[in-house]
């Protein structure tokens, strides 16, 4: 193999990289597991579900100062914001260092209206659920068929 051919591999390669860098980027900030407001793997997770009255959101969010937890919600969205609290060791004395601590705040676009004025929340062992019962305008309606 002659130099010119692995030069141009490497540049090859870089081009490569480069590539799966900018695929695995938001906005040009490195995904990372605890980024506020750019992270691909956004915190707190969450689970969203309704039925015919509610729609119903279980977050997983262990660890949380809960007096610095804040749910607001309107018509279309849901706020989550909160702190987890910092362990405080010296850095040379970590073996590793996984958990993620700081500020954080998710919001989301709810699939339908909300009525933000019945909606209830209780966080309990790590676990926020927020109760928000749909807006009238946005429940199902049972359609009467007339026969002829």
């Amino acid at each position: 193999m002659s130099i010119w051919n692995f030069l141009k591999e490497m540049d090859q390669l870089q081009s490569q990289l480069g590539e799966l860098a900018r695929l695995n980027s938001i906005s040009g900030w490195p995904r990372m597991a605890f980024l506020p407001g750019v992270s691909a793997r956004h915190f707190p997770m969450m689970n969203i579900s309704s039925d015919d009255q509610n729609i119903v959101v279980e977050a997983l969010a262990p660890g949380l100062a809960t007096e610095s937890l804040k749910v607001t919600a309107l018509r279309d969205k849901l706020t989550i914001s909160g702190e987890k609290a910092r362990i405080n060791v010296d850095s040379e004395k970590y073996h590793r260092s996984e958990r993620s601590a700081g500020k954080f705040t998710r919001t989301i676009e709810l699939p339908i209206p909300i009525d933000p004025d019945r909606v209830q929340a209780e966080y309990n062992n790590g676990i926020l659920k927020i109760s928000m019962p749909k807006a009238e305008e946005a429940k199902p309606r049972q359609i009467e068929i007339k026969l002829d």
